[in-house]
């Protein structure tokens, strides 16, 4: 490989891996976690599984129970059969019969205690496990989180192809020549590599099914136009279990045992497990039970199988047989067992646990090899206070992760059936606590106190869960090992061992290690930084006034299609907003074409969501495009820039949701286009002018 495109794919790594690198880093830790989300879920509760199998399970009585609280009939109900809690997660559809009472119209999803057919709504069981999960895809943002991290996976992948190019021919002798006691920057660097070729397997399983999980509405695309636009086709072909039924009338005969089903499906193969169980129109004429299972992972790695009754032919039929491998549908369960480790026994979870904590400190290693390697005397205090606020800020989003968390875990032992809202109470406790933590690290400007700080507070807290979990619940480990209650042990043993690593880091990290930083080589003076910035600026204006007054005027005069900056900017701003308004204007335009444009519900007044997509999109479109006129200050080109990446993505987003829902509007999906090619110029030129001098 020659110097010039060695330099570009080292370069790519390098701005791709720094972009993304704090948001990976928190998909990787929360991941790691939420890889036991039922263990944390069952050590939050205290409370002792018998771990039914899903045959055993009495569903007629919990159907039966149903109908008399949700009224059943014409709904489409699913169970999610989650033995290890105890627990079904029941999801219950609106009621298409028309005849249906008011409570029947009501949709539902909510948990039920297999033994005491106790329901709780998802607030209510929300658990810290849940949390944890949801926060490894941020799902706390709504409708863009999940998106935001399938194109974190997807730089990610692009950053461990790159890495891997550029490391090609150091990769074995850098591996074996790792050596903790060389320089600060040359421990980082022996690290980041030797361990990301050690995790390198994983963490590419990881990018890829992530992006394909996240972002399946791209994926999907090229599948689309393979069907010719029936989306109904394609995802029937997916997920078969997934098609629903038009409503036909109530049904005069007694509804078939859904116990009975069950059983014969659970014997159908030999260790079948049930894990899904599906109705289609209760109490209809056309009414349908399906139940999805899988083998043991050690008799086959991918065994899905599913069975279905149908009350107008009265018998038990195979949709799909557990030993034949239909590709369209067994590729996701591929792809989902990779992700989420559910193959094998727990030991392939603790390996992915572990593996993921090493991908965490692959990339706080690339962040400091960026850090260090910025830090030069020959770079402008503006370079180097820039470099200095990102790793400050990098590291105290990581690094308080740890002890953050394991903060939560007591918190949610100590709180747990004091708040019937338990969603909201750990969302406020586990963001507020993390957000102060953040800002005291950043602005203690010292990244070996900010990692010293959160392993010793990680191991203090990691050693108080399983005392905490004693006192609070009387599950004291010698207990649950008595008990044979090892989901719960599993947690207690599994903080004590963080804790222990936790301290043993703490004090392996000594003030030496500062001293070779080169922060503490060539300190930043912050309390005399304003005089810094100053002389800086004027050497700068002295050096460059004449150079910039003489290349304006010769580009104006050698390029007749010139535009100043900020005139550009201007001009892409009001088209984007012109192009939101082409998209109204086309929207209502079906209604030349005898088509109603009434949304359901509709009363005639406009709804505040409408009113804050429009403030949004067209409203703050319209405040940069004006700010713009009189603002040129290095936070407001960082704020315009930001946001300017927001609206292309979520115009990108937009050309790819219209194509794959209203492949016949093309005119729509021109303006769309357009819109998505003056989103990404406007990000193009705003990068450009954040970067000259004010």
């Amino acid at each position: 490989m020659n110097k010039r495109n060695h330099n570009v794919l080292f370069n790519t790594h390098t701005v791709s891996g720094i972009v993304i690198s704090f948001a990976l880093y928190v998909i990787f830790f929360a991941g790691a976690f939420a890889l036991f989300r039922e263990e944390i879920t069952i050590w939050e509760e205290g409370k002792t599984k018998t771990h039914i199998e899903g045959k055993d399970i009495d569903y007629d009585h919990i159907l039966k129970k149903l109908d008399t609280e949700y009224e059943l009939t014409g709904r489409d109900i699913q169970f999610n059969i989650e033995t290890q809690a105890n627990k079904l997660y029941v999801s219950m559809d609106v009621s298409k019969d028309s005849l249906a009472s008011e409570k029947g119209k009501e949709y539902h999803y909510l948990y039920l205690d297999i033994n005491s057919l106790e329901t709780q709504s998802y607030t209510e069981y929300y658990s810290l496990g849940e949390f944890l999960y949801r926060l490894h895809f941020f799902d706390q943002f709504s409708y863009i989180g999940i998106y935001l991290a399938g194109f974190v996976s997807l730089f990610f992948l692009f950053a461990i192809v790159t890495g891997v190019i550029v490391h090609w021919k150091k990769i074995i002798p850098n591996f074996y020549a790792f050596n903790p006691r060389a320089t600060l920057k040359r421990l980082w660097t022996d690290a980041h590599t030797a361990l990301g070729i050690i995790g390198l397997p994983f963490q590419f399983i990881f990018a890829v099914t992530g992006v394909y999980f996240c972002l399946s509405l791209l994926v999907l695309i090229p599948a689309n136009f393979l069907y010719n636009g029936d989306q109904d086709k394609l995802i029937k072909d997916l997920r078969p279990e997934s098609e629903v039924f038009e409503w036909i009338k109530k049904t005069d005969q007694n509804i078939p045992e859904f116990n009975k089903f069950a059983q014969q499906a659970s014997n159908r193969w030999d260790n079948f497990h049930l894990k899904k169980g599906f109705i289609r129109n209760y109490g209809g004429t056309n009414m349908k039970y399906i139940l999805n299972g899988e083998l043991e992972s050690d008799q086959r790695f991918i065994g899905k199988g599913r069975l279905s009754y149908t009350i107008t032919k009265g018998k038990i039929e195979v949709e799909k047989d557990p030993y034949e491998t239909v590709y369209k549908e067994d590729v996701q369960r591929v792809l989902g067992r990779l992700h989420f480790a559910d193959y094998g026994n727990i030991a392939v979870r603790i390996a992915y646990f572990i593996l993921a904590l090493i991908t965490c400190f692959v990339i706080i290693t690339g962040v400091l090899i960026w850090i260090e390697a910025r830090n030069k005397k020959n770079m402008t205090i503006s370079q180097r206070l820039y470099t200095a606020k990102v790793g400050h800020i990098y590291m105290a989003i990581c690094l308080s992760m740890l002890p953050v968390t394991a903060l939560a875990f007591i918190f949610v032992k100590i709180s747990n059936g004091h708040f019937e809202d338990k969603l909201t109470a750990i969302y406020y406790f586990y963001f507020i606590t993390w957000l102060i933590t953040i800002l005291f690290f950043r602005f203690k400007r010292d990244n070996y106190f900010t990692n010293k700080c959160s392993l010793l507070l990680g191991a203090i807290f990691g050693f108080l869960i399983p005392i905490i979990n004693g006192f609070v619940s009387g599950n004291w480990i010698w207990d649950t090992y008595t008990n044979h209650q090892f989901d719960i042990l599993f947690i207690d043993l599994l903080w004590i061992i963080i804790a222990v690593f936790s301290l043993i880091f703490y004090f392996k990290i000594q003030p030496q290690v500062k001293e070779q930083s080169a922060y503490n080589k060539n300190p930043i003076d912050y309390k005399n930084i304003a005089s810094l910035k100053e002389e800086e600026r004027q050497l700068t204006r002295q050096s460059i006034d004449t150079s910039l007054v003489s290349e304006s005027s010769e580009v104006e005069q050698n390029n007749s299609n010139y535009l100043p900056m900020k005139t550009k900017i201007i001009v892409l701003w009001m088209l984007i907003i012109l192009g939101f308004i082409f998209h109204h204007i086309y929207g209502l335009a079906t209604v030349f074409f005898n088509e109603s444009v009434f949304i359901e519900g509709s009363t005639g007044e406009t709804p505040f969501w409408a009113h804050q997509w429009r403030i949004l999109m067209e409203g703050l479109a319209f405040l940069f495009a004006v700010l713009t006129v009189q603002l040129s200050q290095k936070w407001f080109r960082w704020t315009s820039f930001i946001w300017a990446i927001i609206v292309a993505l979520f115009n990108v987003y937009h050309v790819a949701e219209a194509i794959m829902h209203e492949a016949s509007n093309y005119s729509e999906i021109w303006i769309l286009l357009l819109m998505a090619v003056a989103s990404i110029l406007l990000v193009i030129n705003l990068h450009k002018w954040k970067k000259e001098n004010n």
